[in-house]
């Protein structure tokens, strides 16, 4: 697809930022019409800009970073018709390698000159409190609690929150560089405590399962709501079902097209258990049956929604979920980025994002 005039958003902050100068001289020097190349942070506290974008003509959005980046353009251009090319410039790239997009800077560009348009699940999450996206941490502003924000990737509430916190931290990422993620993860780890949540589910996905306990079939909806109670180290609310970056850890049986979220619970446990249980979930090639034993004894409606039966890990799909922490309200990263406060309801969205895929 070559567009002829295009509007490049981009992250000053993501890990290959320094791309970002050749890649856009490349494409336009490949014939793209590049009107405007904006920071992120300059879109904070506007409305949604695709409408305003295609009146001006313009018939493409370039998102040049990582997920979070993502996540912030797709809340300007849902609203609108306008398709999404994205140039991977972040550390994890998790979106981006979901659709299968190269993670050569002029290969991905190659890919939004000549891919195809398709049309994607997004989630939209309505949360207490949201931050901009600010190139520093100083400056904080709060927006009303009505107010709602689209991920593409993922919904997290937990260790992951700590982890996104180091992860962005300036001075981590000059001290350590391509080891930022890794020392993040253990500075994360290091300060773990659990959360004790209540979760509403909205549309709660049955499955059928085969004898190995694989779930078959086209899942019925239940119309009734579900609510449980737990303490958990994480809960994530996934889209897109790539993690890690170049590890691609990936979550089984999402789908982008399904018009559900996938939802998966990891119980409060003992660090070293956490580990292992994370790993195995990621690497798991056969669900089994659930078996009525504590999780499943509590809460019945459960066990034909499980999707894993990895003790300690819960794996269901839903149309939405409110999470409430009882006590202290909990901070969530939508696509990576610190974003809101618990309570949090997220659901799919009406919409669907138009990307531009290989």
């Amino acid at each position: 697809m070559q567009a002829q005039k295009a509007i490049m958003i981009h992250s000053p902050s993501s890990g290959r930022s320094n791309k970002l100068v050749e890649i856009t001289d490349w494409l336009r020097e490949a014939g793209m019409e590049i009107v405007d190349v904006l920071p992120i942070h300059a879109l904070d506290g506007l409305p949604p800009q695709g409408p305003l974008w295609q009146e001006q003509g313009i018939q493409l959005v370039i998102a040049a970073g990582g997920d979070g980046l993502v996540g912030g353009v797709t809340s300007h251009i849902v609203s609108s018709d306008l398709p999404l090319g994205i140039l991977p410039l972040g550390t994890a790239n998790d979106v981006a390698r979901t659709l299968g997009l190269s993670m050569d800077i002029k290969q991905a560009a190659a890919t939004i000159m000549r891919g195809k348009v398709i049309n994607i699940d997004i989630g939209v999450a309505q949360p207490a409190e949201q931050e901009p996206h600010s190139i520093s941490n100083e400056h904080k502003t709060i927006v009303p609690a009505n107010a709602h924000s689209y991920f593409a990737h993922a919904l997290t509430i937990g260790i992951n929150v700590k982890f996104a916190q180091f992860a962005t931290d300036k001075q981590l990422r000059k001290k350590f560089g391509n080891m930022t993620y890794a020392a993040a993860v253990a500075k994360a780890l290091q300060g773990y405590t659990p959360i004790e949540v209540d979760l509403d589910f909205e549309g709660l996905a049955i499955y059928d399962h085969d004898h190995d306990g694989k779930p078959v079939g086209t899942p019925r909806i239940l119309s009734n709501k579900v609510q449980i109670h737990s303490k958990v180290a994480q809960v994530t609310i996934v889209n897109s079902p790539v993690f890690w970056g170049a590890l691609q850890a990936t979550v089984p049986g999402v789908n982008l097209h399904d018009r559900l979220l996938d939802i998966v619970i990891i119980e409060d446990n003992r660090m070293e258990q956490l580990v292992y249980k994370v790993l195995r979930f990621f690497r798991r090639s056969t669900a089994q049956k659930p078996e009525y034993a504590g999780w499943y004894k509590q809460f019945p409606e459960l066990v034909s929604a499980e999707r894993t039966n990895i003790p300690g890990i819960h794996h269901v799909q839903a149309q939405g979920i409110t999470i409430h922490c009882r006590g202290k309200q909990a901070e969530a990263t939508l696509d990576g980025e610190i974003r809101g406060q618990t309570p949090m309801h997220a659901r799919v969205a009406d919409e669907c994002l138009n990307v531009i895929a290989p």
